[in-house]
């Protein structure tokens, strides 16, 4: 059974067996870069961003009024509006333009 991943994957391994005698001759390690998101914020650990707020010395300046509470607080102070005004109150039904 000889699907079309199976002949590319064998492609790939049939390339990389010629190529493996040119890296004496034509070294690719030069054209390596370096993975630049290793360091990235968004790629780290709570555990790892958490020690590197704290390298300076000083913990983090948390307290209750930076931290939002959840779920907000929201007071109401307007009459609530008549479902039928709103998105879902009206007909959906498409209009053809007749």
């Amino acid at each position: 059974m000889n699907t079309t991943f199976a002949a590319v994957i064998e492609d790939h391994l049939e390339l990389k067996r010629k190529n493996s005698t040119l890296d004496g001759d034509m070294p690719l390690d030069r054209y390596h870069i370096d993975d630049p998101f290793e360091n990235h914020p968004l790629f780290k650990s709570e555990e790892q961003a958490r020690i590197e707020d704290t390298l300076d010395g000083s913990e983090p300046d948390i307290n209750a009024e930076t931290v939002l509470a959840w779920p907000p607080v929201v007071e109401a102070t307007e009459e609530p509006a008549d479902p039928e005004d709103s998105f879902w109150g009206r007909s959906r039904d498409f209009d053809w333009g007749d």
